[in-house]
């Protein structure tokens, strides 16, 4: 260990498993780690927090990770942006936002997530924190080219393939969401802030009779790796076998696949397939 990985690691927690996982990782390295949840989002914690905090209580949050001696801080899970209101913000946030811009909360259409996600990383950096990725400490999710699967995508596929990539990629420049599903060489739908599942489930309404649809996930090619790579898990598979969907595309060495075994598992019997596919060079975000 570096001597900055000898000190604890802040995890500031939204919702799901990944947060859950950190803490096993730390605790299978025997690395200290300080847990901060971020109150109405972290709902899966494997234990109580040193501190549950608003997403506006930027000041204790920072007073906690100094008072803990944090040298490296990783952000996970998921996080529903708030409203001005409901963030209560306290003057730390005041001065994050007189930086940032209050639109950063009241209008996604103008600030995306994946500019707000930078600007919150820099305040961090600002009180002399280093921001990593949570592939940096789980390694071990992030999948490599090729089938996951069993079923592979056949030729039938590839223009679907090659549509959904576009569009994802066009998409997400745009900083308005990661995935897009294609079905006969149509886009049926693009995510938005309600998120992949709701984008599997509108999707599972606009299918036409045939083959079903794919789902094409991908990081935007101006993403900040430090932050919302993209993920999918056994939730994910099971609302895709549910909406009649025949595949997953994801992008190699960029994504984290959660519960892969029961993953894989669920997809065979489905007969659903879920491949890797890497992607050229896009434009790196910062601190790659």
């Amino acid at each position: 260990m570096t001597d900055r990985t000898t000190k604890p690691l802040g995890i500031i927690a939204g919702g799901g498993k990944l947060p859950g996982l950190l803490v096993d990782a730390c605790i299978r390295e025997k690395r200290p780690y300080v847990l901060i949840a971020l109150g109405g989002h972290a709902d899966e914690l494997p234990e109580e927090p040193v501190l549950e905090a608003n997403l506006g209580d930027a000041g204790r949050i920072f007073r906690v990770l100094q008072d803990h001696d944090v040298a490296e801080v990783v952000m996970a899970g998921k996080v529903s942006r708030p409203g001005l209101l409901e963030l209560k913000p306290d003057w730390r946030t005041v001065k994050f936002l007189a930086r940032a811009g209050v639109r950063a909360f009241t209008d996604k259409a103008s600030v995306g997530d994946d500019r707000l996600l930078r600007s919150v990383i820099a305040e961090i950096e600002r009180e002399g924190l280093s921001v990593i990725g949570v592939d940096d400490v789980l390694s071990d999710l992030v999948v490599r080219p090729g089938p996951l699967t069993r079923g592979t995508p056949g030729p039938e596929d590839t223009a679907d393939i090659s549509l959904g990539i576009e569009e994802a990629l066009k998409h997400g420049v745009e900083d308005a969401g990661q995935a897009v599903t294609v079905q006969a060489g149509q886009v049926l739908a693009r995510e938005d802030e309600t998120g992949t599942d709701a984008l599997i489930a509108k999707t599972g309404t606009l299918k036409s009779d045939g083959p079903g649809p794919v789902l094409v996930k991908l990081s935007k090619p101006q993403q900040d790796r430090r932050a919302d790579l993209p993920a999918i898990g056994l939730d994910t598979l099971r609302r895709c076998q549910t909406a009649g969907f025949r595949g997953i595309v994801i992008e190699a060495g960029a994504t984290l696949v959660m519960d892969r075994d029961a993953l894989i598992d669920a997809a065979d019997q489905a007969g659903l397939w879920v491949s890797a596919v890497e992607l050229p060079a896009k434009a790196s975000g910062a601190g790659q």
